[in-house]
């Protein structure tokens, strides 16, 4: 078990991959700050997910923090630096609580929220995430998840820094074209005007039978509004109520996200 490892910072293993690749299953979860973090809804927007699943009381997971790996990665590749990728920290372990993820509790390693600069998702009973997938061998377990087919390509758990920008950097360069994009294509999914300022017109074209929901989400993943569909092909969309920026269509069916499509609010 990783838990039992101890890191050697120093070396980069090249070999050896302990996630459960494929395709990673999709999830909501909200941080210790509030905000709301969805993956398929990250992914869509051409992210590349770094998700760390570890513990408050593993060793080898707290010389990982110490390192500042995860801090230095998103800070050269994350909304500050290159805008790349975004770092999740997911404290998977139901029974710790708030006192343990700030150092204080009695099954922790110490302070694990002053100084990070991403995300920190810490939940009980029942977890969101399923460790069959996102920590198969135990703790830690860094995934990093290539946006377009959602999959898990690397486990950079025992990587320095040097070794995580090249596992990102490679999902990146291994990045397919796009499944969303191929389903919008393939029906003739279009929308117009984009920028859009009063109102946004999409036609379902041949998908219309299909697609029973259509959910806008902000640059956060978040799900600002729900549009049931009813099955029509042209609809008329009001968005002069929304903040200027960048947004994501997510066109659904049956819960199923079938393909995305960005769009500008000027």
């Amino acid at each position: 078990m990783k838990k039992l490892l101890l890191l050697i910072s120093s070396i980069i293993v090249s070999s050896g991959s302990y996630a459960q690749m494929g395709t990673a299953p999709d999830f909501t979860v909200t941080d210790i700050d509030g905000q709301t973090h969805h993956l398929y809804g990250i992914l869509d927007q051409g992210y590349v997910v770094v998700l760390d699943a570890s513990a408050t009381w593993c060793g080898t997971c707290w010389s990982v923090h110490n390192a500042n790996y995860l801090n230095d990665l998103n800070t050269q590749m994350g909304p500050t630096g290159t805008n790349q990728i975004r770092v999740i920290f997911y404290e998977a372990d139901a029974s710790t609580n708030t006192a343990d993820l700030n150092g204080t509790g009695s099954n922790t390693q110490g302070d694990w929220v002053t100084d990070a600069n991403y995300p920190i998702v810490d939940e009980s009973a029942p977890l969101s995430l399923s460790g069959s997938v996102y920590w198969p061998d135990g703790f830690p377990t860094i995934s990093v998840i290539r946006p377009a087919d959602r999959e898990i390509t690397a486990d950079v758990w025992n990587q320095n820094l040097a070794g995580m920008v090249s596992a990102v950097n490679n999902a990146i360069a291994t990045n397919p074209a796009s499944i969303s994009s191929d389903f919008l294509s393939e029906h003739g999914i279009s929308i117009f005007p984009n920028p859009a300022t009063d109102h946004l017109a999409i036609n379902l074209g041949t998908a219309n039978d299909l697609v029973d929901m259509i959910v806008i989400r902000n640059a956060m993943g978040q799900s600002i509004r729900v549009i049931p569909t009813s099955r029509n092909q042209r609809l008329d969309l009001t968005v002069s109520d929304i903040a200027f920026g960048a947004y994501i269509l997510e066109f659904q069916s049956q819960g199923s996200v079938m393909g995305v499509q960005k769009f500008m609010k000027n």
